[in-house]
């Protein structure tokens, strides 16, 4: 009808009917940088930063270094024999006197019946000094040495990893390896100073006596920083393990010095026959 008014229009629009999805947030207005930026999620912006220790590569190339250097003291140790060499000087000086206060016309006979008669009688006792030499070399500077550092990684590791151990069996092995480069380095060192250089007998001999112990003692307390710093040792584990690792190091450390300086002293006495 032209007289009917048409009904009012509703100030607020229906609700929606619910969306079966999940509800969209409303969307904010954003600039180009935060567009740009990459999308952080809250686990990774909540985690701390953890330094990581990288592994030791090349550990056994320490190992190997020890080795030529332990056999190169062994070498050295060999060729010093105090015995053979003091035998070799007493029967040249032996046989320059004869030389000298006998004739000429009885020269042949020196070299027919006593020069024979020293090499049947000495030749035994001498190959056996020989033979103790080797001996000797061989255990104070390649199975003493190198036997106690292979048992002490092997046994240390495993204490080290109950307090935590971060860089691994590698560092460790790589350590003590290291120690023994740098032990047996210096040792050959000041040996071949000492041999070399024209000194007194008595002074070279104090020069080894005190020089020896104290590498070797210095080279332990490398040992343990180097250890302490590839696992990050606390306070607690420096005077519980670092002091008695040190102690009783240094006690057969000191031992086999001892006898290797000896053995040397004995050599120089013997050069001057």
């Amino acid at each position: 009808m032209p007289d009917e008014v048409p009904p009012p229009l509703p100030s607020r629009l229906p609700p929606l009917p619910a969306s079966r999805n999940t509800p969209v947030a409303p969307l904010a207005a954003t600039t180009p940088s935060q567009a740009s930026a990459p999308a952080t999620t809250p686990a990774a912006s909540s985690t701390v930063p953890v330094e990581v220790v990288m592994p030791v590569r090349g550990w056994w190339a320490w190992w190997l270094g020890s080795g030529l250097v332990a056999f190169g003291l062994f070498f050295v140790c060999a060729s010093c024999n105090p015995a053979t060499t003091a035998t070799d000087r007493a029967l040249a000086r032996l046989q320059a006197l004869m030389a000298e206060h006998l004739g000429n016309e009885l020269h042949p006979l020196l070299s027919a019946y006593v020069t024979p008669f020293i090499n049947s009688y000495l030749a035994l006792p001498y190959a056996q000094m020989s033979v103790v030499g080797i001996g000797f070399a061989f255990t104070v500077f390649v199975l003493l040495p190198l036997g106690s550092s292979l048992l002490s990684a092997m046994l240390a590791h495993p204490l080290f990893l109950i307090g935590g151990a971060p860089g691994g069996w590698r560092r460790t092995w790589a350590s003590f390896g290291l120690h023994r480069v740098v032990c047996d380095g210096l040792t050959l060192l000041a040996l071949i100073i000492v041999l070399l250089v024209p000194l007194p007998p008595t002074l070279a001999g104090g020069l080894l006596i005190v020089l020896l112990p104290l590498i070797r003692i210095g080279s332990l307390v490398f040992l343990w920083v180097s250890l302490a710093r590839g696992h990050r040792f606390g306070l607690l584990r420096h005077i519980f393990l670092g002091l008695p690792l040190i102690g009783l190091g240094s006690l057969g450390s000191i031992f086999v010095a001892t006898l290797a300086a000896a053995w040397f002293y004995a050599y120089l006495l013997a050069r001057l026959i």
